[in-house]
């Protein structure tokens, strides 16, 4: 197996234990009773803080500001729990996000109903359950390395070829031990199938006995996923488009969003543009706006819209940006670098071409090349194209077919696995790329 995934096959009777249900199950449960006991810490500080209100040194607002922030703090552990079937690498990310939205939404509401509050007494609850929620998740989720049971050792091999992808960014740890026995596969957090396995009448009894016993069973594919952010390309699940099919009232919930927030950006974005213009046609000839065709919702072209970053050259092919692209001017280096030059794709993202969220639109002609190599490329297809995605901040900038080949796999990881939870946390990563420019070309 990789450097990257512990594979340690560990002594069954050092690690045999009497209990049904899996390890999972008994994390979770722990994790609840964890922000249960964090109702305490809340009921200390609004008893301290009715005896300052007593004495004089605080209003009667500052204990029903704590009370009502009770609410938030359930919401933002209840929003992590939906969100645990993403890597728990991106456990600091998730945690941020949340805490903070929760509390957000109740000064919307504090806003929206004319409800007093104090501004004292809100940071105080959300530092409380800021530093709660990270405690209970380091110490019951991302800290812990779960153990894996297989039957068939082809299983590992499997897993080894989804590991094993150029540019993709690292997997998060996990053991793996030889299931003999029923008592072994109580143990573990799920049992690894190798579904090309020949299929037998004993395998088929022993699976249906690990699944009555309440052992969770996942494909190779999908313990790839939850090690990695990405899809096994070498076989989908057949529940690949049944996920996809569940994502549709979702989706109109995220056009509603994306409608909002470019009303909202608008006032800052359009004097940026300008500016931004304006330096485009004073350094060189030629039009500010760059237009191009890319495949779109299930892979109908659209005309894209960017500020120009390079000079013009009408009859340029079809190719990727090089690293240090000698076509790209000096305020077309700076407009890349801080993603600038998407301005203009909040028009294709108004008229409903594109999203906020979603994988990057590529040209015509290299998806009809890549639809030819790589089998499963037209899924990504199945959403809109965003200004970024799941590839973009997880990977950064692929420049060669072998890492469009990875981008792929975090693409589909995205179609199969999107939702308000993971488009979330790509705007979070997203806002830490342009801050630091990292992934441009």
């Amino acid at each position: 197996m990789m450097h990257s995934t512990k594979t340690d096959t560990l002594p069954r009777h050092a690690v045999r234990r009497r209990i049904a249900g899996s390890e999972t199950i008994r994390r979770i449960s722990r994790m609840l009773a964890w922000a249960a006991l964090g109702l305490a810490l809340f009921a200390v500080n609004a008893a301290l803080a009715e005896l300052a209100h007593r004495a004089g040194f605080v209003t009667h607002v500052f204990t029903r500001t704590l009370l009502w922030s009770i609410v938030p703090y359930l919401a933002g552990f209840m929003l992590l729990h939906r969100s645990l079937h993403l890597p728990a690498m991106e456990g600091n990310s998730l945690v941020g996000l949340a805490a903070t939205l929760p509390f957000v939404a109740l000064l919307f509401v504090f806003a929206a109903f004319h409800i007093e509050y104090s501004r004292g007494a809100m940071l105080l609850a959300y530092i409380i359950t800021l530093g709660w929620t990270w405690l209970g998740y380091r110490r019951f989720v991302q800290n812990y390395v779960p153990l894996f049971g297989y039957t068939d050792p082809h299983a590992l091999e499997q897993l080894d070829t989804i590991l094993a992808m150029p540019g993709a960014a690292p997997a998060a740890h996990m053991r793996f031990e030889l299931i003999r026995s029923l008592e072994d596969a109580k143990h573990c957090d799920g049992l690894m199938l190798d579904r090309s396995a020949t299929a037998d009448p004993e395998r088929t009894r022993q699976l249906a006995q690990f699944k009555m016993s309440d052992v969770r069973m996942y494909s190779v594919e999908r313990v790839g996923e939850m090690l990695t952010g990405r899809v096994g390309l070498s076989h989908i699940d057949e529940n690949f488009l049944d996920d996809y099919a569940a994502h549709y009232l979702y989706g109109y919930l995220k056009r509603a969003v994306d409608i909002l927030a470019v009303l909202f950006l608008a006032p800052f974005a359009l004097p940026v543009g300008l500016a931004v213009a304006l330096a485009i046609r004073m350094e060189t000839p030629g039009g500010a706006i760059f237009r191009q065709s890319r495949a779109g919702l299930f892979g109908k072209p659209f005309v894209m819209l960017k500020f120009r970053s390079m000079g013009v050259d009408k009859s340029a092919p079809a190719q990727f940006a090089a690293r240090r692209d000698p076509r790209v001017t000096r305020v077309g280096r700076i407009i890349r670098k801080y993603r600038l030059d998407e301005i203009p794709q909040l028009w294709n993202v108004l008229i409903g071409q594109m999203s906020f969220i979603g994988p990057r639109p590529e040209q015509v002609p290299m998806v009809e090349q890549f639809s030819e190599t790589i089998a499963y490329y037209p899924y990504r297809h199945l959403v809109r194209p965003g200004l970024s995605g799941w590839a973009q901040v997880q990977q950064g900038y692929a420049g060669s077919h072998e890492e469009t080949v990875t981008k792929l796999s975090y693409d589909l990881y995205y179609v199969k696995h999107c939702s308000l939870a993971l488009d979330m946390l790509i705007a979070v990563k997203t806002t830490r790329t342009l801050l630091t420019g990292y992934g441009a070309r």
